[in-house]
């Protein structure tokens, strides 16, 4: 086949095997410099048809079509610059059961930052930042020299409710682990930005912990303020 032929096939997003932004497959973290991982967890909500868990699957799809040079930057193409490799999904046997899916995602993350390697993750819910950052972050890291990691959180929820023991029974829950991996030293809230916090709320004290921890929370209404 000629390599245009080639081109314009790759550029079908429905055309070849399925992979994040058409990289290589390739387990193995340590012959990559950027890592894509799939994460398809939700709390232990992974037996329906529709939920996050289903992430990792519909981004292979449609980041096939992504375009590959970057026209602002010189037709800068990071495929080329770098080895880019799409290691696959964590594995997840016990997908109903929370805590267990924790610790094999943190397991799984812990090879990664043995191999030095930066990785870009694909879920799965909120829960899952905890879980990988728990792995890469903080003492006995390799990637980050055993120091903690600065974080940028864009969401509408501060994640840190601490208040509650557990969310619908899971406690390393996407309503938790905000504040857990600043408490295990993971995170250094100094350097850390909630951003666009906002909803329905149920408490006076719903921001509370969040600035207890340290955390820089910027609210809806003030991001909107300064534009």
């Amino acid at each position: 086949m000629a390599d245009d032929e080639m081109t314009l096939l790759e550029a079908l997003w429905w055309w070849g095997v399925p992979s994040l932004f058409r990289c290589p497959v390739n387990p193995d973290p340590a012959q990559c410099d950027i890592a894509l991982v799939g994460v398809p967890h939700a709390a232990g909500n992974g037996s329906t048809e529709r939920d996050q868990h289903l992430g990792p699957r519909s981004v292979r799809n449609v980041s096939a079509h992504n375009r590959r040079l970057h026209k602002a930057f010189g037709y800068f193409s990071p495929w080329e610059a770098c080895r880019i490799h799409d290691l696959g999904d964590v594995p997840l046997p016990e997908a109903m059961a929370n805590e267990a899916c924790i610790e094999r995602i943190s397991r799984y993350y812990r090879r990664i930052a043995d191999a030095k390697t930066r990785v870009v993750s694909i879920g799965g819910d909120h829960s899952i930042s905890g879980a990988i950052l728990q792995a890469i972050a903080g003492e006995g890291s390799a990637l980050t020299e055993g120091k903690p990691v600065a974080l940028v959180h864009i969401d509408a929820h501060t994640d840190t409710y601490e208040n509650i023991e557990h969310w619908m029974g899971a406690r390393k829950s996407a309503a938790h682990w905000a504040a857990y991996t600043v408490r295990q030293g993971n995170v250094d809230p100094a350097r850390s930005t909630q951003l666009g916090i906002r909803g329905n709320t149920r408490s006076r004290d719903w921001l509370k912990t969040s600035r207890d921890l340290g955390y820089d929370l910027i609210e809806m209404e003030r991001y909107r303020e300064l534009g």
